[in-house]
């Protein structure tokens, strides 16, 4: 499935639900039954169901006096469609960027002495540092925020051979070139003649 096809089942569905559920509440209402909260219906509408609460509103004749729901509602279904048609309009940029970017890292360059590796969060990590040690792998960087190292090659091994040790090490998950992409095509000059 495609994202566009997800995001359609998500709003589809957010709004079905929506409007049975103000209608749910109307009925709840007539029969003086625990309701709804009302946070919990502006909610719904706040995360995609504005037009199932619109339309729940419009057909259960629920809600329509109260202030927040009266006025609260059309704003957020116009600041919803707003940003569906903002960025509808940059659908076409975005993907031609997405595609360019991807080819343009199939086509980049890779560290000749750095890798990565990621490791299980429960690997033995004084295991894994003798292995480095071992190997006589120097620790560029040890990511903090997920369980991960840059290494530099020893010298005298190839990056391949390294690179294949370490994936037959316990506990490590991933073992993966050292892309360097650029983040901008390269400026050329260009001269004018007047």
């Amino acid at each position: 499935m495609t994202i566009k096809q997800i995001t359609s089942i998500y709003i589809i569905t957010i709004n079905i639900v929506t409007f049975l559920l103000y209608g749910i509440d109307k009925w709840k209402a007539k029969h003086a039954k625990w309701r709804i909260p009302e946070a919990t219906l502006l909610g719904l509408a706040a995360i995609g169901g504005s037009v199932g609460a619109w339309l729940g509103m419009k057909v259960w004749h629920h809600k329509t006096m109260h202030k927040k729901f009266k006025y609260g509602i059309p704003l957020i279904l116009i600041t919803q469609t707003v940003l569906i048609w903002l960025t509808s309009c940059k659908g076409n940029q975005s993907i031609a960027s997405a595609t360019s970017i991807q080819k343009h890292q199939l086509e980049s360059d890779h560290s000749p002495n750095v890798f990565l590796i990621m490791y299980n969060a429960k690997t033995d990590k004084a295991a894994l540092l003798k292995a480095i040690k071992e190997y006589n792998c120097e620790i560029v960087y040890d990511y903090k925020h997920f369980y991960g190292m840059a290494l530099k090659k020893p010298e005298g091994k190839t990056l391949e051979e390294t690179m294949q040790y370490f994936k037959e090490v316990k506990g490590i998950v991933m073992v993966e070139y050292d892309y360097i992409n650029q983040l901008s095509a390269p400026v050329t000059p260009r001269i004018e003649i007047r």
